[in-house]
């Protein structure tokens, strides 16, 4: 049976280990379902943290990690709200925050920002990276700035945020609940993928997590694309530390140095316990990808 939990901080080694760029087997990944605050819980499984608000409108879902997980991720959903989500927003394009989409679609309204539908359906005018998606994987509403959804007694606001992980992020704010779901603009796990192939940067990640940090309430509750739900402390310290990196690459970008020298000249170091154990951003490979952004 599935069962509500609290995460504790020891988590972070779990999750690690969940996050890989293949689908998983289905009957070996574990499903679990965890309050953040008020109408809002974290789903995770494989792929990006989903987000879940239920009440007497029914399910609005954030992401949909993986296709082969759609049975169980249904199942937990229906087991906490009795019903099947009639929203679905995307916050980014990414294969293990859409590849659910096209198992959910027949119920609910996927709901994204239009550079995710362009990226999805193989628009080659976009420029970098896209995947040509069958039609139930696209979203069908799109939005360009921001917009609201009101279910479930809150407002459900939408804010993009360009240039950033991608260039089709989304930021999904509950009002009513004080919960706050980044996507992968904040990677409690470890050391954030910057996709520089589909329009992400490092800078845009910055200046997007300051102006969001001058709207989002101090007492939120913050969900991570991966890793824990947390408060605005733990984010304006992740925000602090690709302040921090990003401005060392930068001297030694202006410097003249190969990006193999700056790689290799240990720019993270003091960083890299808390952050560089994620498997799937070495602390070189983030090196890169700001590298990339200059």
């Amino acid at each position: 049976m599935l069962k509500l939990i609290a995460l504790p901080v020891g988590f972070l080694g779990l999750l690690t280990s969940a996050l890989v760029t293949a689908p998983p087997a289905p009957e070996t990944q574990d499903v679990s379902i965890s309050p953040v605050a008020g109408r809002v819980s974290v789903l995770v499984g494989q792929g990006g943290n989903i987000g879940l608000c239920a009440g007497d409108d029914g399910v609005l879902m954030i992401d949909s990690q993986f296709a082969n997980l759609s049975e169980r991720i249904a199942a937990a959903i229906q087991e906490l709200a009795g019903t099947r989500p009639s929203f679905l927003v995307n916050t980014h394009w990414h294969g293990d925050h859409t590849g659910g989409n096209e198992n959910f679609s027949g119920d609910a309204v996927v709901v994204a920002h239009t550079n995710v539908r362009r990226r999805l359906n193989g628009d080659a005018r976009i420029g970098g990276r896209t995947e040509k998606k069958g039609k139930a994987t696209l979203p069908v509403v799109t939005y360009d700035d921001g917009m609201s959804i009101h279910f479930n007694g809150e407002e459900i606001r939408l804010v993009h945020v360009p240039t950033a992980h991608t260039d089709g992020d989304t930021v999904v704010w509950f009002r009513g609940s004080n919960v706050v779901h980044m996507g992968d603009l904040y990677f409690d796990i470890g050391y954030p993928f910057i996709d520089v192939s589909s329009g992400g940067n490092a800078l845009g990640l910055i200046e997007g997590l300051h102006a969001c940090l001058e709207w989002i309430p101090k007492d939120a509750r913050i969900i991570s694309g991966h890793g824990r739900a947390t408060g605005v402390e733990e984010l304006k310290s992740y925000l602090a530390m690709l302040e921090e990196i990003t401005g060392r690459v930068r001297e030694a970008v202006e410097a003249g140095q190969s990006l193999d020298a700056i790689q290799k000249a240990g720019l993270t170091v003091d960083y890299d316990e808390r952050w560089g154990d994620f498997d799937f951003v070495p602390p070189e490979n983030f090196v890169k990808s700001i590298v990339d952004s200059l």
